[in-house]
Protein backbone atom coordinates (compact mmCIF):
# COMPACT_ATOMS: atom_id res chain seq x y z
CA UNK A 1 0.00 0.00 0.00
CA UNK A 2 1.87 3.43 -0.65
CA UNK A 3 0.87 6.14 1.24
CA UNK A 4 3.03 9.28 1.69
CA UNK A 5 2.42 12.10 3.49
CA UNK A 6 2.93 15.70 2.40
CA UNK A 7 2.20 18.96 4.04
CA UNK A 8 -0.48 21.10 3.20
CA UNK A 9 -0.51 24.13 0.89
CA UNK A 10 -2.80 27.05 0.38
CA UNK A 11 -3.47 24.95 -3.28
CA UNK A 12 -5.38 22.43 -0.94
CA UNK A 13 -7.37 24.67 0.82
CA UNK A 14 -10.64 23.89 -1.35
CA UNK A 15 -10.39 20.10 -1.10
CA UNK A 16 -9.75 20.47 2.69
CA UNK A 17 -12.57 22.39 3.09
CA UNK A 18 -14.94 20.10 0.85
CA UNK A 19 -14.05 17.26 2.98
CA UNK A 20 -14.51 19.07 6.33
CA UNK A 21 -17.95 19.75 5.51
CA UNK A 22 -19.20 16.23 4.59
CA UNK A 23 -21.59 15.73 7.39
CA UNK A 24 -19.73 11.65 7.49
CA UNK A 25 -16.60 13.50 8.38
CA UNK A 26 -17.40 16.10 10.85
CA UNK A 27 -19.09 13.83 12.61
CA UNK A 28 -15.78 12.60 14.15
CA UNK A 29 -15.10 16.56 15.15
CA UNK A 30 -15.30 18.28 18.58
CA UNK A 31 -16.99 21.38 17.34
CA UNK A 32 -18.69 20.98 13.88
CA UNK A 33 -21.74 20.15 13.48
CA UNK A 34 -22.82 22.06 9.77
CA UNK A 35 -20.95 22.57 6.89
CA UNK A 36 -17.84 25.18 7.19
CA UNK A 37 -18.41 28.66 5.65
CA UNK A 38 -15.44 29.62 3.56
CA UNK A 39 -14.54 32.65 5.72
CA UNK A 40 -14.87 29.47 9.08
CA UNK A 41 -12.22 27.57 6.68
CA UNK A 42 -9.69 29.91 6.32
CA UNK A 43 -9.98 31.47 9.83
CA UNK A 44 -8.88 28.04 11.32
CA UNK A 45 -6.12 27.36 8.38
CA UNK A 46 -4.32 31.02 9.69
CA UNK A 47 -5.17 29.70 13.24
CA UNK A 48 -2.04 27.30 13.04
CA UNK A 49 0.70 28.74 13.96
CA UNK A 50 4.52 27.35 14.25
CA UNK A 51 3.98 24.35 16.40
CA UNK A 52 1.39 22.84 13.86
CA UNK A 53 1.75 20.76 10.81
CA UNK A 54 -1.43 19.64 8.35
CA UNK A 55 -0.39 17.09 6.05
CA UNK A 56 -1.84 15.78 3.42
CA UNK A 57 -2.36 12.18 3.11
CA UNK A 58 -1.47 10.81 -0.83
CA UNK A 59 -2.85 7.52 -1.37
CA UNK A 60 -1.75 5.66 -5.13
CA UNK A 61 -0.83 9.84 -5.94
CA UNK A 62 -4.74 10.69 -4.82
CA UNK A 63 -5.15 13.15 -2.45
CA UNK A 64 -7.73 11.36 0.58
CA UNK A 65 -7.10 12.80 3.41
CA UNK A 66 -5.35 14.80 6.44
CA UNK A 67 -3.04 14.62 9.31
CA UNK A 68 -2.63 16.82 11.63
CA UNK A 69 0.26 17.57 14.11
CA UNK A 70 -0.23 19.75 16.68
CA UNK A 71 1.67 20.87 19.99
CA UNK A 72 4.80 20.09 18.26
CA UNK A 73 6.51 22.33 21.27
CA UNK A 74 5.06 20.50 23.62
CA UNK A 75 6.65 17.14 25.51
CA UNK A 76 3.39 15.21 23.66
CA UNK A 77 2.55 16.69 20.14
CA UNK A 78 -1.48 15.94 19.84
CA UNK A 79 -2.82 14.14 15.72
CA UNK A 80 -5.48 14.71 14.69
CA UNK A 81 -6.20 12.60 11.47
CA UNK A 82 -9.58 11.86 8.92
CA UNK A 83 -9.85 10.44 5.52
CA UNK A 84 -11.68 12.49 3.38
CA UNK A 85 -12.83 10.33 0.82
CA UNK A 86 -15.29 8.39 2.25
CA UNK A 87 -15.48 5.60 -0.27
CA UNK A 88 -12.33 4.59 0.92
CA UNK A 89 -12.82 4.31 4.67
CA UNK A 90 -11.85 0.88 6.11
CA UNK A 91 -9.34 -0.02 3.98
CA UNK A 92 -6.12 0.79 6.19
CA UNK A 93 -5.06 4.23 4.82
CA UNK A 94 -5.96 5.68 7.88
CA UNK A 95 -3.39 3.40 10.00
CA UNK A 96 -0.76 3.49 7.49
CA UNK A 97 -0.91 7.49 7.59
CA UNK A 98 -1.22 8.09 11.26
CA UNK A 99 1.75 5.85 11.00
CA UNK A 100 3.55 8.13 9.15
CA UNK A 101 2.42 10.96 11.07
CA UNK A 102 3.60 9.43 14.76
CA UNK A 103 7.67 8.83 12.91
CA UNK A 104 7.51 12.49 12.19
CA UNK A 105 6.87 13.29 15.74
CA UNK A 106 9.52 10.76 16.88
CA UNK A 107 11.88 12.42 14.18
CA UNK A 108 11.44 15.59 16.51
CA UNK A 109 12.32 13.97 19.25
CA UNK A 110 9.48 13.43 21.18
CA UNK A 111 8.54 10.37 23.39
CA UNK A 112 5.07 10.55 23.48
CA UNK A 113 1.97 11.71 21.30
CA UNK A 114 -1.53 12.32 22.31
CA UNK A 115 -4.97 12.30 20.81
CA UNK A 116 -8.71 13.48 21.64
CA UNK A 117 -10.98 10.79 20.57
CA UNK A 118 -14.38 11.58 20.56
CA UNK A 119 -15.93 8.33 22.85
CA UNK A 120 -18.63 7.42 19.80
CA UNK A 121 -16.35 7.55 17.31
CA UNK A 122 -15.36 4.02 17.04
CA UNK A 123 -13.43 3.85 13.56
CA UNK A 124 -10.77 5.93 15.49
CA UNK A 125 -10.79 4.43 18.60
CA UNK A 126 -9.84 1.22 16.80
CA UNK A 127 -7.25 2.89 14.64
CA UNK A 128 -5.73 4.17 17.90
CA UNK A 129 -5.38 1.06 19.91
CA UNK A 130 -3.97 -1.05 16.60
CA UNK A 131 -1.47 1.62 17.00
CA UNK A 132 -0.74 1.32 20.81
CA UNK A 133 -2.27 4.10 22.00
CA UNK A 134 -3.88 3.80 25.59
CA UNK A 135 -6.86 5.79 27.02
CA UNK A 136 -5.94 8.33 29.27
CA UNK A 137 -9.25 9.23 30.86
CA UNK A 138 -11.91 12.19 29.77
CA UNK A 139 -11.06 15.15 27.81
CA UNK A 140 -14.02 17.35 27.43
CA UNK A 141 -17.39 16.01 27.46
CA UNK A 142 -18.03 13.41 25.11
CA UNK A 143 -14.19 12.88 24.45
CA UNK A 144 -11.31 11.16 26.09
CA UNK A 145 -7.71 11.56 25.65
CA UNK A 146 -5.38 8.83 24.34
CA UNK A 147 -1.61 8.64 24.11
CA UNK A 148 0.84 6.66 22.79
CA UNK A 149 4.63 5.75 24.18
CA UNK A 150 7.61 5.44 21.66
Amino acid sequence: MEVLLREATTNDLELIMAWRSNPLVYQGFYQQGTPLTWEEHISWWHSRNRDWRTFIIEYESRKVGVVTIGNLDSWAPELGWYIGEVSLWGKGIGKEAVGLGLDYIKSQNKKYARATILDDNERSIKLAKSLGFEKLGKARQGESWWQIKF
